[in-house]
């Protein structure tokens, strides 16, 4: 099969995306007012009709009691489950409206199915992992038996490694891109949550039209609602003037609908289907400390090689296929032979969403501390988690294990570093070292376990990573880059502030308060 005809030949299916940012405006102005409209009727059946007030008002007292009793019928987190009940007691028109547009962690059954059957149809196409997993029970059985869960789970095998290699800062990550992207010879597959204006798309855009020129096929997949004023003029256009095919995920719309609340938070890169990248990291200049917004922003991913990286162009190609509707040619972007060596320990690339009800993230990375023996390193922006994973955590430092956490101490949100802080009293009472990270943002999203096990991704450990958005990561294990996101954590935490118990304890009654208030409506952030 000639893979260049192929792909160069291949027919480019209808693209959505907004079509520029007069008409966004527009409709967030629409939706903004349809909700005003509806608070202003019902402030004017309370002042000048009480008797259709009290009509109203039983209306709402009936509605109110359906969704809760919805809420507890449901099997979501309990968490989330409170904090929507206190939202809909408090602000009853608010809270229901609300609720409806963006409260269900549960996709539409239409929209789920459809999500599901482009996953099923293209299941076939993913590797047998049978025998490498043979060679991790011969290692470790309960490291075979987490790698099997989550292969089932996700439906993506384990590979021999072909080449992992870790970017301890945006910087590295994105010079080493750059080079990779210089090399493409048949295809780019690029997918982020946020792509914004300024000197870092200006240098990957050269890049990719001129790849693009040279006959190399060039897609992007971006957030429409990450990207929200952020994309340079004429965006759209610029695209299509490249030869660069462009997929805007999940666009906004006046008519309103549950959906809006799910988003594409990854990060993929994969070119040739030889070399793939992942991580915390957007295409913005903060992230790579070009501007500073809140302070130093730290972030980092990946970069992987070999027949893994398949399963990254998979990932892109079943997203591309649900926004445009058009089966999507898999056949024409498999490589049969990257030819890359194999070499030490093993990978595991693997996305999820709200359309696997399994939870597979938040229950990998609650095996991955309930298996850890020594220790048990994070680093995340929000932690803001389920009950489940925070007992995870905590029985692990009760236990012995050394369990640390790095933070921001300087937020991008503020409201979410209280939610995050409300939650160091109980960890610090469990044994869990907590630090804040001084020069500024810290934003990537890593756990590393024993000197043999890693996660790296775009999963915040927070209930909107967990159960809401679109996300990927990338499970290692004894691959010797462990060792490497070891050291760049405890070079990491000389740069942060550790929080004291003793000291934590004194703060100020006014922030308790304000902490207890925002964690009972946490699992909403």
């Amino acid at each position: 099969m000639d893979i260049d005809n192929d792909i160069k030949n291949m027919p480019k299916p209808k693209k959505k995306g907004e079509k520029n940012i007069f008409v966004t405006i527009f409709k967030l102005v629409a939706i903004v007012v349809v909700l005003i409209i509806q608070i202003v009727i019902m402030l004017a059946l309370y002042t000048t009709a009480q008797g259709l007030y009290t009509y109203a008002r039983i209306v709402f007292d009936i509605a109110k009691i359906v969704v809760i009793l919805y809420l507890l019928y449901h099997h979501d987190n309990s968490a989330y489950k409170v904090s929507w009940i206190l939202f809909i007691l408090f602000f009853p028109v608010m809270g229901l409206v609300a609720y409806l547009l963006w409260g269900n962690s549960k996709l539409r059954k239409k929209k789920e199915l459809a999500l599901r059957k482009i996953r099923v149809q293209s299941e076939d196409l993913l590797r047998d992992s049978e025998n490498v997993a043979k060679e991790i029970l011969s290692i470790d059985e309960y490291k075979y038996k987490q790698i099997q869960y989550i292969s089932k789970v996700t439906g993506f095998p384990v590979y021999k490694n072909q080449g992992l290699e870790y970017f301890e800062i945006g910087e590295k990550f994105f010079e080493r891109l750059k080079q990779d992207l210089q090399k493409a010879e048949k295809y780019i597959l690029l997918e982020f949550y946020i792509l914004s204006k300024g000197k870092l798309w200006d240098e990957i855009f050269a890049i990719l039209k001129e790849k693009a020129n040279q006959g190399v096929k060039v897609e992007l997949i971006l957030d429409s609602l990450g990207c929200l004023f952020r994309l340079p003029k004429d965006f759209k256009r610029q695209m299509e003037e490249a030869g660069i095919e462009l997929y805007m995920f999940n666009p906004f719309s006046v008519m309103l609908s549950g959906y809006i609340n799910y988003r594409d938070h990854r990060k993929i890169v994969v070119i040739d289907g030889k070399i793939g990248y992942t991580g915390g990291v957007n295409i913005a200049d903060e992230y790579v400390n070009v501007i500073e917004k809140y302070g130093h922003w730290k972030d980092g991913g990946i970069k992987i090689q070999g027949n893994c990286v398949w399963s990254y162009a998979l990932i892109f190609l079943r997203d591309k296929e649900e926004i445009s509707k058009v089966p999507a040619d898999y056949d024409a972007y498999k490589v049969v032979d990257t030819g890359f060596n194999e070499s030490n320990g093993y990978v595991l690339p693997c996305s999820d969403g709200p359309d696997n009800r399994k939870n597979p993230f938040e229950n990998t990375f609650i095996q991955t501390i309930n298996y850890a023996k020594k220790y048990v390193y994070l680093t995340t922006p929000y932690f803001i988690t389920s009950e489940t994973l925070l007992n995870s955590i905590l029985n692990a430092a009760r236990s012995g294990v050394d369990v640390r956490l790095v933070t921001p101490h300087i937020p991008d949100k503020k409201i979410v570093q209280i939610v995050t802080r409300s939650y160091y009293e109980v960890l610090l009472e469990a044994g869990v070292k907590v630090y804040e990270y001084k020069p500024g943002f810290i934003h990537a999203k890593t756990l590393v376990s024993d000197d043999d096990t890693s996660i790296i991704g775009t999963a915040n450990l927070d209930y909107r990573s967990m159960h809401l958005n679109f996300e990927c990561i990338n499970f290692s294990y004894m691959t010797g880059e462990e060792l490497r996101i070891k050291e760049d954590f405890e070079h990491t935490i000389k740069n942060c502030i550790p929080i004291s118990l003793e000291e934590w304890k004194l703060r100020p009654i006014t922030q308790k308060w304000l902490e207890a208030i925002c964690s009972a409506f946490s699992p909403m952030f």
